[in-house]
């Protein structure tokens, strides 16, 4: 019983390691091609950075496009469940698209490498993992568009095409990735409130 316990035990640190040996070379891989770009970018380049070798990095990944796609997946994967579990929790609409749409611009602020990349690099996927990832993207507006739609019927938000609006709403935060600078005058959150309060209460000054 002893000598199991110990295997096991053993075999959950290896995983441990394997795991935070993946997720270092994600974090690498979205510092470089942020820095470099995708294609300017090697494998070898990657593995320096973090003192590996080559071969060591295609035991976690077969290709170089398959970090890539690895990076653009998480911040899928993320945005999607946070949209989901605020769309479904409390609140009026109203009240759920101003969390949306916070939770939209601090998700890309708390992560500009991730974000830049995803924003800039992930046309260069595969056909077919484009086509996923629009197929995502299309999920995640939608919550935002149902939700605005709901808004609408209830009369707490302007009647406006609910396609129009979340392009907009989404759209003008998604912007933040390219104009940000951690190092301002504004911290992420004070940025976060301030395009909230513009885009959802609009620029005029009530009469």
């Amino acid at each position: 019983m002893a000598e199991a316990t110990t295997d096991k035990r053993q075999g959950h640190t290896r995983g441990r390691t394997g795991n935070d040996r993946r997720t270092q070379i994600i974090k690498v891989a979205t510092e470089l091609f942020r820095e470099k770009g995708y294609y300017a970018t090697s494998l070898d380049d990657i593995a320096d950075r973090i003192g590996f070798t080559k071969p060591a990095i295609y035991y976690y990944f077969k290709s170089k496009e398959d970090v890539l796609f690895a990076i653009v997946n998480s911040i899928v994967d993320e945005a999607l469940e946070r949209f989901h579990a605020i769309a479904a929790g409390p609140g009026s609409p109203g009240e759920r698209i101003h969390a949306l749409l916070v939770e939209h611009t601090r998700t890309i602020l708390r992560n500009l490498d991730a974000n830049t990349v995803f924003y800039n690099e992930r046309g260069l996927l595969s056909p077919e993992r484009e086509r996923e990832m629009r197929k995502r993207e299309r999920e995640y507006t939608e919550i935002m568009q149902r939700l605005y739609a709901e808004g609408v019927a209830t009369g707490e938000l302007l009647d406006v095409d609910p396609t129009v609006a979340t392009a907009t709403l989404l759209g003008a935060a998604i912007w933040t990735y390219r104009w940000y600078d951690p190092e301002g005058r504004l911290s992420a959150d004070e940025v976060v409130e301030q395009i909230t309060r513009l885009l959802l209460n609009g620029y005029r000054r009530p009469a």
